[in-house]
């Protein structure tokens, strides 16, 4: 009996393992009304859409891009920026923390505000281990 019953459990754990998804989020570039950046990876087609819900589509949706207005110090209107994407392959941490940081300067650029991508990570890469810190300097 409790062999069948053990049976049946790891067979359950083996099939609803296999259905297991994955979401990564990076956040770049802190104000005081949030960050100037942030990356959702996903495997999940239903995190996508649901993230992605505000944008029209005519089809499935893959990503979205969404943009509102800030005003951090109270005056100036900067653009806030959340870039969400489905994938078949999940980004390691590096490469999730490396896109948003690249993104994160892109946004800053184009708009008349100084650059936060490097407040409080010192332009140093945070994910991966001490090599991958080490090339950094």
């Amino acid at each position: 009996m409790v062999t069948r019953r053990a049976c049946a459990l790891l067979a359950a754990l083996l099939v609803l393992g296999g259905c297991a998804t994955s979401t990564r989020t990076a956040k770049m570039g802190p104000m005081a009304t949030g960050p100037l950046v942030t990356l959702i990876v996903s495997d999940d087609r239903a995190v996508v859409e649901r993230e992605c819900r505000e944008v029209p589509a005519l089809g499935p949706v893959l990503g979205c891009s969404i943009w509102r207005t800030v005003q951090p110090d109270g005056k100036t209107d900067v653009k806030v920026m959340k870039v969400v994407r489905y994938t078949d392959a999940m980004p390691s941490a590096l490469a999730l923390e490396i896109d948003a940081h690249e993104l994160c300067h892109v946004v800053a650029a184009l708009q008349q505000i100084d650059d936060p991508c490097h407040v409080g990570n010192g332009g140093v890469v945070r994910a991966g281990g001490s090599n991958v810190r080490g090339m950094t300097r």
